[in-house]
């Protein structure tokens, strides 16, 4: 399925400035699916008691410096006294979430509710099956129906929310409306005018910079450490890094490294290598070193957050621009685009589930299905009026508290006044994202080419679930195909291995077993296809 984002949608609600987050407009991207007004209140037990559930989720690193506890979030407290329900959230510590998360299942109780469930070994319908998490199909919709409703509406968000059989386990993010994409390839304007160039949009337009930039002794171009790029790799039709090993072209499943073009992208790449476009020492370098190298003028581009880099160097008086996807010729139409292509997000703690050992479901249910309300959207992607946003005329504009707080910065109000990420209907980020929005110039710069119509994501796969057999097969077969490839690319890269041995290398790879890997892959992908609204 070819899922070209809405940036239509996000782009008009840019034109009408900063701040386009009114009822008006709001209403044209939300009321015609989600029900309007509070969920009903939840305030007392079997036992007549206010209903108290527990809720394991992680705490933001930067903001767990100035809160010990989502408790303390004015956006939670809000949820809290609309509804009834009180919250006591239980938090991992920073950079222990994976670790503590897998301990809880060790343990004599499970708490209420549990974010981070699609980090359970085998997905979060592995922890259904094992009966760790409540199977919530036939409650959702009475107990939420928000939610439910939305799953209906959107045949996209509901193959991703289910199981083959039809099943639901978790409350996830929802996103109908994509953000434009976030990384771009970044320059310094000075820069380009000294070396008389315009913004490159070519491959051979890049090289033509490049050389310009040796000349006046700058390094061109870091890498990614791993040697994958996905902007490179795209222009000729093939997908693969890190994360994601597989591709689609039509409704085949692909493997880039035993496709013929891979041999092109690594021919690029060792091109640029030889000739020094490339930083010698890329597969060394860390993040901060690469910042100070760009800032500090030794790096000619940088390939990065586009909004990030444009505030820090904003803040040194450093002119940036982005180039749009580089292009083998002009026109070139492009199928890789990676950003927002789905309808659910998968940020730490947007997917929750309940429990088996929560005693009041329908309690849960409602707490989970108020982020999927008019109101209580508006409330987690906000946060509260009159404490972090006010109106101006029929916009929300966000006050100093987000923007200007003399305590922490704005990426730290986001986690202490709304809920940046949780299982709710998220709004575009070029919306109600605060950093985002706090500066006319980084909005400005997440915009530059997002109206670009020769783009889209048809290459990329859904994600589906594996059975539980066959996750275990597919990750037997491809942890070695990876260390081979990881350590072959590098080599081939920067020449320690032939490229004459491209045929060798796959010839390994195949005899590996990655044909019964994309046979498992293409089985998942052909049965998500299949599935339809029940």
């Amino acid at each position: 399925m070819t899922k070209k984002r809405v940036l239509s949608v996000v782009l008009a609600l840019a034109m009408l400035g900063m701040t386009a987050c009114g009822n008006a407009e709001k209403s044209e991207t939300v009321d015609n699916t989600i029900q309007s007004g509070a969920a009903e209140s939840v305030s007392e037990g079997d036992d007549g008691e206010v209903v108290t559930l527990t809720y394991w989720a992680p705490i933001n690193a930067a903001a767990s410096k100035y809160v010990t506890s989502y408790s303390e979030n004015t956006a939670y407290q809000e949820v809290m006294e609309r509804l009834g329900i009180k919250i006591e959230f239980i938090h991992p510590a920073v950079g222990q979430e994976q670790e503590e998360f897998n301990l809880l299942f060790l343990g004599d109780k499970l708490p209420d509710i549990i974010a981070y469930a699609d980090h359970y070994v085998g997905g979060e319908f592995q922890g259904m099956r094992d009966g760790v998490f409540q199977d919530i199909t036939e409650l959702a919709p009475e107990y939420a129906p928000d939610y439910y409703k939305i799953l209906q509406n959107d045949e996209e968000f509901y193959r991703e929310s289910t199981d083959n059989d039809g099943h639901l386990v978790s409350f996830n993010a929802y996103k109908p409306v994509g953000d434009p994409p976030f990384r771009r390839w970044v320059l310094n304007q000075a820069l380009l005018d000294e070396l008389d160039c315009e913004i490159p949009r070519t491959i051979d337009q890049f090289e033509e910079m490049f050389d310009k930039m040796q000349a006046k002794g700058i390094t061109p171009y870091l890498l990614d450490r791993s040697g994958y790029e996905v902007q490179l790799m795209g222009m000729y039709d093939l997908y693969f890094n890190k994360d994601i090993h597989f591709y689609k072209w039509e409704d085949t499943v692909k493997f880039a490294p035993v496709e013929d073009k891979f041999l092109d992208y690594l021919t690029l790449l060792n091109s640029w290598y030889s000739k020094g476009y490339i930083s010698k020492d890329f597969s060394s370098i860390q993040e901060t070193e690469a910042n100070t190298m760009f800032d500090t003028g030794q790096l000619g581009t940088q390939l990065f957050a586009i909004v990030s880099t444009y505030n820090r160097c904003q803040a040194q008086g450093i002119d940036i621009v982005s180039a749009p996807y580089p292009r083998l010729y002009e026109g070139q139409e492009l199928h890789w685009d990676d950003y927002n292509n789905w309808p659910r997000t998968y940020f730490p703690g947007e997917t929750a589930v309940i429990s088996k050992d929560c005693k009041n479901v329908e309690a849960a249910m409602k707490l989970l299905n108020y982020g999927y309300t008019q109101e209580g959207a508006d409330l987690y992607n906000w946060g509260v009026e009159g404490i972090n946003w006010d109106w101006q005329g029929d916009k929300r504009v966000y006050n100093d508290t987000m923007l200007n707080n003399p305590k922490f910065g704005t990426e730290e109000a986001s986690y202490i006044y709304k809920m940046l990420f949780a299982p709710k209907w998220a709004y575009p980020d070029v919306e109600s994202h605060a950093n985002l929005l706090k500066s006319e110039g980084a909005l400005k710069s997440r915009m530059q080419w997002a109206d670009d119509e020769g783009i889209d994501s048809s290459m990329q796969l859904p994600p589906y679930q594996l059975g539980e057999d066959e996750q275990q097969r597919l990750a037997e077969i491809m942890t070695p195909i990876c260390t081979y490839i990881d350590e072959m690319v590098l080599k081939f890269i920067t020449g320690a291995e032939p490229l004459s041995n491209f045929e060798n290398f796959r010839s390994t790879i195949m005899s590996m077993g990655i044909e019964e890997a994309l046979e498992l892959e293409q089985n998942g992908y052909d049965n998500y296809i299949s599935k339809t609204v029940k």
